[in-house]
């Protein structure tokens, strides 16, 4: 049995965000270019983590409301659990969702934003994604004894 002392060390947490808007397009989790825009469920892949992140926060923060579309649904997860931070909420209006961490400690899975737009037809629209993450056995300071 291992003979265990109180930690001396502590992290900060870290920010990763990626914004996109209505006109926009991206390399879609399958490999193929694909636009933000269509009236279809488009999976990117928008945000790698490193082996044994956390997230423990974050939020989907419509920017600019989508205009000319009935629901911009968005769905927050990774490869292994597609809603895993965020189940499908609409996204439409100008506002703030937050994400809702799990606490699973991720094996190097990128965060996945799905995206399913009911209409086409946007014409304006604007979302940031924000993901609050700490990494384990990572340090930045060391604590006072």
């Amino acid at each position: 049995m291992a003979a265990l002392k109180a930690s001396r060390t502590a992290q900060y947490s870290l920010w990763a965000t990626f914004s996109f808007t209505i006109g926009d397009t991206m390399t879609n989790a399958s490999g193929n270019a694909d636009e933000f825009a269509t009236a279809a469920a488009h999976a990117f892949d928008v945000i790698p983590l490193p082996v044994g992140a956390t997230v423990v926060g974050g939020e989907v923060v419509t920017d600019t409301a989508f205009t000319g579309s009935t629901a911009y649904n968005v769905t927050v997860g990774d490869s292994g659990s597609t809603n895993r931070y965020l189940t499908t909420t609409d996204k439409t209006s100008a506002g703030r969702t937050a994400l809702v961490p799990t606490g699973y400690i991720g094996t190097g899975e990128n965060i996945r934003l799905t995206v399913t737009p009911t209409v086409a037809t946007a014409t304006a629209g604007k979302i940031t994604l924000r993901v609050n993450y700490m990494v384990a056995n990572r340090a930045n300071e060391v604590q006072i004894t």
